[in-house]
């Protein structure tokens, strides 16, 4: 089997490709929108506009897109089939930068998750690199016990896929950045589900998660942590303090009511700063004071369907390795999205998640790009049904034999 074919890129899904394009297309808008100097009215044309927006991370994230991009290219040409042999090393050394960062590694937002690159105004977080390492690692194992024994059984094998996932797990947890951390918990759980685990497992997973969490609470989480999930349950306990953000967040969402204020309208909520983080984690406020509950919801349903696009790869993927992967980059996507909106509308205890494609950051953009050109490998070797000849043809061709 050849690494390359260019007979595959006419099987590219543009499907995922324009959709991918338009929520990224769609983010820079929105960046260059809640990011302006407040408008108050006085604009006169065009020129006016443009002096008021803060291109400056506009042209960074377009940067991130374009690197991201390149990496979709490389991760989609050549057949998935060669992460196997590679992704050991991957994983060694994401585990490797995960570690370092305890010694070198720059805290923001109360995690030390960060390589800062002062020379180039750039920052890495490995834990972002991470999800591709334990999709890859964990579809591995998995598919390999799926291809001997036609499901996920064996308890060396499941306990492979654990380790592989734990050890990121317990290092991004230590940071403490537990809305990463949860991430890789949905990747794990998807990819086991999609390799037919048996049943017992997961409730035994579940009755586990139920008795850790409450003494992770006690005994782990920070006093801050704690504040933010006692504001979640109650979100009248500390209006001003630990549930501040959210609380901005909702006000925000709700002045744009039913259809929205527009982009680049005067002085929006956003604009004055009345949420924090407005390009990065609370960046859905903005866009719903834009475009209102209506284009909220568009926005959802875009995920959505680009979620249910790539499940509908997986299953026809042409074997067990491509099917996990496409399911772990589509839990990916999916845990990013309910995390961060759920943050946002106070359904979701808050976490540092950004919402994927659109939110500002390099690590994420490239992270999520990668995903994407996973998934389009997997849909360019799937299996492609040959026309059938017609029974004139048929019957000539006897003949002729």
């Amino acid at each position: 089997m050849s690494l390359y074919d260019k007979k595959d890129l006419k099987s590219i899904d543009w499907f995922t490709v324009a959709l991918v394009f338009a929520l990224v297309g769609f983010g820079l808008v929105a960046l260059a929108s809640v990011l302006a100097t407040p408008f108050d009215g006085t604009e006169q044309g065009i020129r006016d506009i443009i002096s008021r927006l803060n291109l400056d991370y506009v042209q960074r994230q377009a940067i991130n897109f374009l690197v991201g991009f390149a990496a979709m290219v490389v991760f989609m040409l050549f057949d998935y089939n060669i992460f196997k042999p590679l992704i050991t090393y991957a994983y060694i050394g994401i585990v490797g930068l995960l570690a370092m960062l305890f010694l070198f590694g720059k805290v923001r937002g109360g995690a030390q998750g960060w390589f800062v690159l002062d020379s180039i105004q750039r920052s890495i977080q490995p834990a972002e690199l991470s999800k591709v390492a334990v999709i890859v690692m964990v579809s591995k194992v998995a598919s390999k016990a799926m291809d001997e024994g036609g499901r996920l059984l064996k308890v060396k094998d499941i306990a492979l896929a654990i380790l592989y996932t734990f050890i990121p797990f317990v290092l991004i947890a230590l940071q403490p950045d537990y809305g990463t951390a949860f991430v890789l918990l949905v990747i794990l759980a998807a990819i086991l589900f999609a390799a037919r685990i048996k049943w017992y497992w997961m409730v035994g997973a579940a009755a586990a998660a139920g008795t850790v969490l409450p003494l992770a609470y006690f005994f782990i989480f920070t006093d801050k942590q704690k504040q933010r999930i006692i504001s979640f349950l109650n979100p009248e306990y500390d209006p001003l303090g630990a549930g501040y953000q959210v609380g901005q967040s909702k006000l925000v969402i709700g002045s744009g009511r039913l259809m929205g204020k527009g982009f680049f309208d005067r002085a929006t909520l956003a604009q004055l700063k009345y949420v924090p983080e407005r390009h990065t984690d609370f960046i859905y406020s903005g866009i719903v004071e834009g475009v209102g509950f209506v284009g909220g919801m568009l926005v959802i349903v875009a995920f959505f369907v680009l979620a249910f696009r790539w499940l509908y790869i997986a299953v026809k993927a042409r074997d067990n390795f491509g099917t996990l992967l496409a399911v772990g980059v589509t839990a990916m996507l999916i845990a990013h999205v309910f995390e961060n909106i759920g943050m946002t509308i106070g359904l979701m205890p808050m976490t540092g998640i950004p919402l994927p494609f659109i939110s500002y950051g390099g690590s994420n953009m490239l992270t999520n790009m990668i995903g994407v050109g996973i998934v389009l490998n997997v849909y360019m070797r799937h299996p492609v049904k040959r026309k059938r000849k017609s029974a004139k043809h048929t019957h000539e061709d006897l003949l002729e034999a």
